[in-house]
């Protein structure tokens, strides 16, 4: 009985109809796109976890800012059979008048640990292995450093007082793992040289590579854990550096694939109405033969899987070339990545992709249920489930947030961006049309016509401008937001900060910027103290502990970060919680905190946070918390405490400054790095070179992220034409009827898509001004002016493609005639 069942699911599936072949489409777009994300995700992840045994250079690796002491040497040293220290220093290489930033590494004669050291004598000449590093007077630079400082080998690069002679280029370190998937430039000298740069207050990173076995590498973790709470520990068995950071990339793309899965909720609202139908009157001849509900039900749901399982292969094939181009793009970042196909996560990533889809079908399946004989004969509209569709769509979007949610914070602003897009949209479509039906009801014309049956079908047209709507705002907030946003941060710190940042400088390196900027009449804009804290403890209970998910903040605080003192409320922040300390207090364990950190960890106040600061252990109380304020400057710090700070712990202060020089004065700039090699500045230039790539980076996903939403949203538009293809084709009969052209019906068509556009256009442009005007206000405290050649352009665009492509699908309705109207 039940093979007769799916003998005859398997022969009504055969002979589908446009509806199910619209389904698969839709089905096809979203499984395409999560196979993709999924695949790509576990291509990753794969790539990470061998990079690291690769990579690591040693079985543990032990990092902290400071050495470690005799007696923790010894502990280590029984815990391993062997340990190789390499030191990193962040400095400024000088030749002539080129200058770069870049990463000096120290090592002595014991290095490598494990692994293959290669360099060559040319930047694209073949390399060679070597057993050693370079010899005391030598020094090794990468081929970017050796270019951009116009270097020859054998010739001599001044580095504080030592001079040191270029005597290979550096090909590949077997523990660049800790400095690898960066632009950072890196260079390579004998231990003995840093001794001779180092100053006081230079942040040195030291790295202990250990050879150890399973057994020690846990009882190395056990150790750090207890007597080195702030230093960084990696092992072969553990994750790699950047595993958190591409999970959070994974939950942004499947968080923002919610508007996916919006659209096909849409799409699925439009369909289900028309299946219903049809369904309807196959269950009632069923229950006319003598056939049991539960039969045509049974019907139904195989011949959905039959759909499914027919677009399986072409969409895994789609799947597979998404996911190979990905992989290629990501190669420029992730070396020797490379494309690989996992049969099992396909698997459990389509059957977690059916159980979506029959969430949008249930209300379908149980509609079924008020299918009678007598709808044979007298055929009477049943009322929707309009209820049960709309909780099964909030279900699976309610699953897909969940599932891909690494915080509140993040997922509520992406949630309420996409939900302010849609709410305006929808209320911009209502209004719209709503105001111009009735504006237009005393005037007689097409116009008016066009929009009372607009107006009428509100529903459908609704979908196809949100559809459209949301495809445009997308292309608008990356192509021509984002872009202005970049330079309007430009203008803005060079209004209020200057072209120059100083990032870090010790007491003694500020001192020389402050005369220098005097000599040559340069006013310092802005300049905050700072110390280096390492967050270790919320409430007793270490970091790791406390945070399960991946976050911008966490990811932060697992290095030191700026602690600024200060008496006063800096002009640049406001206070939105708890108190300041008065000025002058004596109570210096406490802090405050910018409230957005504290959203993302999850943080109150009252609580307890554990900072090392110089190896010493200071617990603080969260009293307070702040935002940034614009129109003051941009230097802001996250972690603020009083004063009264500096009298009970001991630790290397620096400073922040902002500066602003001329075209002229940049190029002396190389004198202070020729005396202070570890001074850290960074030009206006610079920092808008990497916004830029970033922006590269988010405009190319999100252009790849597009085309989904345009697809789906090409197929709303059929599916909603479709749906009221019936009524459209009655209502250019009854326009003939009265003697019009049928050049009358095209001239209502297009009108009719051209307004569809508009309004698609305006609330896309309505949308991105919105959000503009929102991140302005919040940063600059300025309006935002867009650039309107891009909302023309866009406007242009969409009306074109939208007509286009409405004209197209209704053809079929524009083949009416009166001999049809009288037949029916």
């Amino acid at each position: 009985m039940l093979k007769q069942r799916w003998q005859l699911a398997w022969h009504f599936y055969r002979q589908a109809s446009l509806q199910q072949r619209l389904l698969t489409w839709v089905q096809g777009i979203l499984l395409v796109f999560i196979l993709t994300l999924s695949q790509t995700s576990a291509s990753i992840q794969a790539y990470l976890a061998q990079n690291l045994d690769q990579l690591l250079g040693a079985d543990v690796v032990l990092s902290q800012a400071m050495p470690l002491s005799d007696t923790q040497q010894t502990a280590l040293a029984g815990m391993s059979s062997q340990i190789v220290l390499t030191q990193s220093l962040e400095l400024t290489f000088t030749h002539q008048q080129q200058w770069q930033t870049g990463l000096l590494k120290a090592v002595a004669a014991d290095y490598p640990l494990q692994g293959e050291l290669r360099s060559s004598l040319d930047p694209s000449g073949s390399d060679t292995s070597s057993s050693r590093g370079p010899m005391p007077g030598e020094i090794w630079l990468d081929a970017r450093l050796f270019s951009s400082l116009a270097l020859q080998i054998g010739d001599i690069l001044s580095l504080g007082t030592s001079e040191l002679m270029v005597s290979r280029i550096l090909q590949h370190e077997p523990d660049r793992l800790m400095q690898g998937h960066s632009v950072q430039m890196r260079a390579l000298v004998h231990r003995q040289h840093l001794a001779q740069l180092q100053r006081p207050g230079d942040r040195i990173q030291h790295r202990y590579l250990v050879a150890a076995s399973k057994a020690q590498i846990a009882q190395i973790r056990d150790w750090q854990q207890q007597f080195l709470p702030a230093a960084e520990l990696y092992h072969k068995q553990g994750a790699h550096p950047l595993a958190l950071f591409w999970q959070r990339t994974e939950n942004v793309l499947g968080l923002a694939s919610i508007v996916l899965f919006f659209m096909a909720a849409i799409a699925l609202q439009q369909l289900s109405r028309l299946q219903r139908q049809r369904e309807h009157f196959f269950t009632a001849v069923c229950l006319s033969l003598g056939a049991s509900r539960p039969t045509s039900l049974q019907i139904a749901i195989g011949k959905w899987l039959f759909g499914v399982l027919g677009m399986l292969p072409l969409a895994l094939i789609f799947a597979m070339a998404c996911h190979w181009l990905l992989v290629d793009w990501l190669a420029h970042t992730f070396t020797d990545l490379h494309w690989r196909f996992n049969p099992s996560l396909a698997l459990q990533t389509v059957a977690a992709c059916m159980l979506v889809f029959m969430l949008f079908q249930l209300p379908l399946w149980f509609s079924l249920q008020q299918a009678c004989v007598r709808q044979l004969i007298q055929p009477s509209p049943q009322p929707m489930h309009q209820g049960l569709f709309l909780l099964s769509a909030f279900g699976a979007l309610s699953a897909i947030a969940a599932y891909y949610s690494d915080n509140l914070l993040l997922t509520g602003m992406v949630l309420l961006a996409l939900l302010s897009c849609i709410g305006l949209l929808l209320l911009l479509s209502w209004l719209l049309l709503t105001a111009g039906e009735k504006l237009s009801q005393s005037f007689s014309g097409l116009l008016p016509f066009v929009l009372y049956m607009m107006k009428q079908r509100l529903m459908s047209k609704s979908t196809q401008i949100l559809g459209t709507g949301l495809a445009a705002f997308l292309l608008l907030f990356t192509l021509m937001l984002l872009k202005d946003l970049g330079n309007s941060m430009t203008l803005y710190q060079r209004q209020h900060d200057g072209n120059l940042l100083v990032s870090q400088a010790t007491s003694a390196q500020m001192a020389d910027i402050e005369a220098w900027a005097a000599a040559q009449n340069i006013a310092i804009r802005q300049q905050k103290p700072f110390l280096y804290a390492k967050l270790t403890q919320i409430n007793g209970v270490a970091l790791a502990q406390t945070q399960h998910k991946p976050s911008d903040s966490l990811a932060s605080f697992n290095q030191p970060i700026r602690m600024h003192w200060t008496a006063q409320l800096p002009d640049n922040n406001r206070l939105s919680a708890g108190e300041w300390w008065p000025a002058g207090t004596a109570n210096w364990q406490q802090l405050s905190l910018e409230q957005e950190v504290m959203t993302d960890l999850g943080l109150k106040l009252g609580d307890r946070l554990g900072f090392v600061i110089e190896q010493q252990q200071v617990d603080f109380i969260l009293n307070a918390s702040h935002v940034y304020q614009s129109g003051v400057g941009a230097i802001t710090f996250w972690v603020q405490v009083p004063p009264a700070i500096l009298q009970h712990v001991q630790a290397p202060r620096y400073s922040m400054a902002s500066l602003e020089l001329t075209a002229a004065q940049f190029s002396q700039l190389s004198a202070l790095w020729q005396k202070h090699p570890s001074l850290r500045m960074v030009s206006l230039q610079e920092l808008t070179a990497r916004f830029d790539r970033i922006l590269a980076l988010v405009t190319t996903v999100i252009s790849g992220f597009v085309v989904f939403i345009s697809l789906l949203a090409a197929l709303v538009i059929v599916i909603s034409v479709h749906a009221v293809e019936s009524q459209e084709r009655k209502k250019n009969s009854v326009i003939l009827s009265f003697g019009l052209s049928k050049g009358t019906c095209l001239k209502l068509n297009l009108l009719e898509w051209l307004i569809t556009g508009a309004i698609a256009g305006c609330g896309a442009i309505a949308a991105t001004w919105l959000a503009g005007s929102l991140i302005y206000q919040s940063q600059f405290a300025l309006p935002y002016q867009p650039n309107f050649i891009w909302l023309l352009a866009t406007l242009l665009i969409l009306l074109s493609v939208v007509t286009a492509l409405g004209f197209a699908v209704s053809q079929r309705s524009l083949r009416a005639s009166v001999r049809q109207l009288m037949q029916e």
